[in-house]
């Protein structure tokens, strides 16, 4: 299929074993800092809906999946690992693999364009990146899709670099097939795992131009390989898209309207998650507080130098380039219309950026570089502990085993709203609590009237679930009060909150009210 020849030296096995074998190390970094306190964190509504879909039916979690504008690939690989009780440890790990390997194709990528230390030092750091950590503890395709592109990626990278070389091109290369092979396959699976990685195929052709563009000879090969490949993409892409727009019922920006607006504040929490080593709250973007405040710019500083060190080769220089900044400035673009600024969405993007940070680092001169490499690793332990330590979801496997030690037979549960009944309900199950007496309402007027003849207490719990604006816990509260003082209050996290009240107590004052 593909045309490209290489030298034979450059495609042998120990030309081959080196990067692999320098993403070795990074990758145990990885895999141990996302396996770290795997299931500490319980799940929060997104992910709860990955284990509701996961133990679907083939054909229900197809249609589910596509329904709301999801690809179904990541939830059928999901289905393997997932049980009908909730277990967070066995639903996070493909996360924890694809986030592992993710790293190890980044130290890949950096080895390819520089020396096995511009690997080492690229893996390394976003071994540790805080975003990257959290999201491959969390049950969501998104580090799948990251992995993707990353192979998709060190593929084009390859690219990059065979055409720069003069060869005939009567014969074909095992190294040319390899990396045109590893672009097709890591688009096309990225492409059908998330909708946003839409934008890495826009940035890989723009690439792909600009690499024909400046090729030293075999234009055409190029050019050829190039329609091949997009075809092959297009076609296996197709589907998907197809079946998507058939399904879905909503407009497109609909599911997107818990997106918080685009204000300074929102916008610099998820580029300071993304690319400067914070945590945040997955919940409400607020950053978690940074033991090492320069990290962030000690970084962005090695990524420019690094992109001004790859200024001699410009071909390389703008596949890492737009692999990096595409998505940032696709998300800018698209918030003009409606809010889109989401951490999770720039994922991908970070590989590309710690790849740069990895050549700005190992750049540097002989004597600095082992001290900043130290620096540097002292300073992501430090600053990842924040994560580890810190509520960064609620706890609703709290509130579910308080409820089920405590509620009698005939009470009732309210909650908030819609997300936090599906999220408590689901969690019920794994404490054995009834998930049928868990219900929602805003009517606390008709509320008594109706649990009157049949309920002797009812629980009203309070709970962010999922992301986006809602109701404030002194505004929901403060209107139950009309039943009196609860009976009990108690807070799981800093999020949930469960009061309980005495209807037929309620009943009894109400009637001496009435007598008096």
């Amino acid at each position: 299929m593909f045309r490209f020849g290489r030298p034979a030296q450059l495609i042998g096995m120990t030309w081959f074993r080196t990067p692999v074998a320098v993403s070795l190390i990074p990758g145990i970094l990885a895999f141990a800092a996302r396996l770290y306190g795997l299931s500490d964190k319980p799940l929060w509504l997104d992910e709860v809906i990955t284990h509701v879909r996961a133990n679907l039916p083939i054909s229900d979690l197809i249609a589910s999946s596509l329904h709301n504008r999801h690809f179904p690939t990541y939830f059928l690989l999901a289905r393997a690992f997932d049980a009908p009780i909730i277990d967070e440890w066995m639903l996070r790990l493909p996360s924890v693999i694809f986030g592992t390997v993710a790293v190890m194709l980044v130290a890949m990528v950096a080895t390819e364009i520089k020396t096995p230390r511009a690997g080492l030092a690229a893996g390394s750091l976003m071994a540790l990146a805080p975003l990257d950590v959290q999201l491959g503890q969390e049950a969501r395709p998104y580090t799948l899709a990251s992995c993707l592109v990353m192979l998709a990626l060190w593929g084009l990278v390859r690219i990059a670099r065979e055409s720069a070389i003069t060869f005939p091109t009567s014969g074909r290369s095992k190294g040319e097939r390899v990396s045109w092979a590893a672009y097709t396959i890591g688009t096309i699976g990225a492409l059908n795992v998330l909708l946003v990685t839409t934008f890495w195929l826009i940035a890989s052709n723009i690439a792909v131009a600009f690499i024909i563009r400046r090729a030293a000879a075999g234009r055409w090969d190029l050019i050829l390989n190039w329609a091949i490949a997009q075809t092959i993409i297009v076609l296996a892409w197709l589907p998907g898209l197809v079946a998507i727009y058939l399904a879905a019922e909503r407009k497109p920006f609909y599911t997107y309207r818990w997106v918080p607006a685009s204000t300074l504040e929102h916008v610099w929490s998820v580029i300071a998650a993304a690319y400067l080593y914070r945590a945040s709250n997955v919940t409400t973007f607020v950053l978690l507080p940074t033991s090492v405040p320069w990290f962030g710019a000690a970084l962005v500083g090695l990524a420019l130098l690094g992109a001004w060190r790859l200024k001699a080769d410009a071909k390389l220089l703008s596949v890492v380039a737009l692999a990096a900044i595409t998505m940032p400035i696709a998300l800018a673009i698209l918030s003009i219309f409606t809010p889109f600024w989401i951490t999770r969405y720039l994922l991908w993007s970070t590989g590309p950026f710690f790849v740069l940070a990895g050549l700005g680092l190992a750049d540097l001169s002989r004597p600095l570089m082992p001290v900043a490499a130290t620096a540097l690793a002292v300073a992501g332990f430090i600053n990842l502990a924040p994560y580890y330590r810190s509520e960064t979801k609620p706890r609703w496997d709290l509130a579910a085993a308080y409820l089920a030690e405590n509620v009698q037979p005939g009470d009732a549960i309210i909650t908030n709203d819609g997300a936090a009944r599906y999220v408590l309900a689901n969690y019920a199950d794994r404490y054995r609590l009834d998930r049928t007496i868990v219900s929602t309402t805003q009517d606390v007027s008709n509320i008594a009237a109706h649990f009157a003849s049949s309920q002797q207490r009812l629980w009203v719990v309070y709970g962010r679930a999922g992301q986006g604006t809602m109701v404030g816990e002194d505004v929901y509260l403060q209107k139950w009060l009309a039943f009196g003082d609860p009976a009990s209050k108690v807070r799981f996290g800093k999020d949930i909150v469960a009061m309980r009240f005495d209807l037929r107590s309620h009943r009894s004052v109400s009637r001496q009210d009435q007598i008096k």
